[in-house]
């Protein structure tokens, strides 16, 4: 065993994440922490890494356990380079280098200390490192000025690189990733998958990937403030996790009726306890009934995947959809559809010194659906970013080297981006969604505010009042999907949708988009988001 969690409650502020959970992870696991957002998954992850200490229970790890944590965001880290912040988590390397040098140049005598830094130093390939881990970079297409040059100026996918590679240095027993794959490219989540499952040390993993969590050995689901446990991967999850809500939403079914029952007693002792001292008793004992028996029927958290659902008796169905979790809700807009044709674009070249791609040709008509493929650099988000703008009549960062982009004049665009813009980050979230309207020149009024709040699962009030940088992932995500569908938009452009997005609220929005009546042009490396949304494939 490496960890074992026994009796460990968390709460922040006034809200409760989890309480009393305890398990254990061993050696070579590959597990997966699911569960909706803003349910603790992060929290979780730093607990166990030793980063947070303000938590009830015990957290105990094996003697000398070696842990690193991911990081979603770099900025406290912008202005160091990819290597540097590598190197940070190499174990002893800054330390022992120095050593070296202060003997190296006469500042220091120890000559076994030397010694001892020396063997370990070549036993572990400390001399070449700084090579290995820039090799292992450009495998993944960052250039060498990338390398060398400031996190903030990666994008989302290439620090996942950053941070996959500082794991493969780490030389860590345990493993702590958080949303891996969000922002990467196709090719770069199959390497993920295959180095997670041939890496021989424990990897704990929070994700809703569902390619990744095919690749998992074990599921750890956050649940109304406890923890359900699912041997093997998301298929297997998928089928006892529908066993198990079936089950529960039958013994809740049956706390409901019995509940009923115990009420009509209640109700039916208080209209004659006054009649006699054994009315007045039997009374006494129904309404403890009641009590206790309202004190046991708590509702559960009711979610089953779609295609379970499809499978089930609809008698059954219709009982899960009466008591299942609350999600979102998604209004599409039911507006035209624009005309036949939205954006043309021939023989296209974009670029800044020199060109990014080139000979791109397609177009996208009323109600069609475009998947936007190629890697990470290849000028995915170049290509959203110059339409984007022109839609705004501003002059885009990318240069038109050669070809045509045409819009229509009728084009309403709604936009998915891969990271919010600065402009929100700092304002707190009722605040930003005032302004995305003002910005189209659309009415909004606190009342309406709330109820778009209320509807996408916040907190109109305690929410409401957050700072948009200071959001979950998951909430993020969320005020993005209000954002977009503001202004009834006949095109929907998507960078990335699925990222951050809890399992149920993934399968919302593959909802509301199938239902969407416009036009979507889209990038996403979700393998089932993709095959969902089908279309024609524009290839970079």
């Amino acid at each position: 065993m490496l960890i074992g969690v026994k009796h460990l409650s968390k709460s922040v502020g006034a809200k409760n994440l989890f309480k009393d959970i305890s398990f254990t992870i061993a050696a070579g696991e590959k597990i997966a922490l699911i569960g909706r957002n803003g349910y603790g998954k992060t929290t979780l992850l730093k607990i166990l890494s030793g980063e947070d200490h303000n938590f009830l229970g015990q957290v105990e790890s094996k003697k000398g356990l070696r842990i690193t944590l991911t990081k979603q965001e770099h900025i406290h880290e912008a202005e160091q380079s990819a290597l540097d912040y590598i190197l940070k988590s190499v174990p002893h390397f800054h330390n022992y280098k120095k050593i070296m040098d202060d003997y190296e140049q006469g500042r220091n005598t120890n000559l076994n200390q030397y010694l001892k830094i020396l063997e370990y130093c070549t036993e572990n390939r400390h001399f070449n490192i700084e090579s290995a881990i820039e090799s292992t970079l450009l495998d993944f297409n960052l250039s060498s000025e990338s390398i060398l040059g400031p996190l903030s100026k990666l994008s989302g996918g290439q620090k996942r690189y950053v941070e996959m590679t500082r794991m493969m240095f780490s030389k860590s027993d345990l493993l702590l990733v958080d949303e891996p794959t969000n922002h990467m490219d196709y090719q770069g989540k199959k390497r993920f998958i295959s180095w997670m499952k041939a890496v021989p040390q424990t990897v704990v993993v929070v994700t809703h990937d569902r390619d990744v969590l095919r690749n998992v050995t074990r599921i750890i689901e956050l649940k109304e403030h406890k923890i359900d446990i699912f041997k093997g991967n998301y298929d297997s999850y998928i089928s006892q996790n529908a066993n198990q809500t079936l089950t529960s939403v039958k013994l809740y079914s049956d706390q409901l009726n019995r509940l009923k029952e115990a009420k009509k007693k209640v109700d039916w002792g208080l209209k004659m306890r006054a009649k006699s001292k054994a009315w007045k008793i039997r009374y006494d004992h129904w309404l403890r009934d009641y009590e206790k028996i309202k004190a046991a029927t708590v509702k559960p958290s009711f979610w089953i995947d779609q295609d379970s659902v499809e499978a089930l008796d609809k008698k059954v169905v219709d009982s899960y959809h009466k008591f299942k979790q609350k999600n979102i809700k998604i209004s599409t807009p039911t507006g035209d559809k624009g005309g036949s044709q939205l954006i043309r674009i021939k023989n296209l070249a974009l670029g800044y010194d020199e060109p990014v791609f080139s000979n791109l040709d397609f177009s996208v008509g009323a109600a069609d659906r475009v998947f936007i493929k190629g890697k990470n650099g290849a000028g995915k988000s170049t290509l959203v970013r110059t339409l984007m703008s022109l839609s705004k009549k501003a002059t885009p960062q990318a240069l038109q080297i050669e070809g045509e982009i045409t819009l229509s004049e009728d084009l309403r665009i709604g936009e998915y981006e891969q990271e919010i813009s600065k402009k929100y980050l700092s304002l707190p979230l009722q605040e930003a969604i005032f302004r995305s309207y003002q910005e189209k020149k659309l009415p909004i009024d606190l009342q309406k505010v709330r109820k778009l709040l209320a509807q996408y699962l916040f907190d109109p009030i305690l929410d409401g009042n957050q700072t948009i940088m200071n959001l979950s992932g998951g909430q993020k995500a969320r005020f993005q999907l209000i954002k977009m569908f503001i202004g009834e938009p006949n095109l929907l452009i998507l960078d990335e949708p699925t990222n951050h997005l809890d399992l149920p609220s993934i399968e919302e929005l593959e909802n509301a988009l199938s239902a969407f009546k416009g036009s979507i042009l889209f990038i996403s490396h979700d393998t089932y988001f993709i095959k969902r949304m089908s279309g024609k494939i524009v290839k970079i």
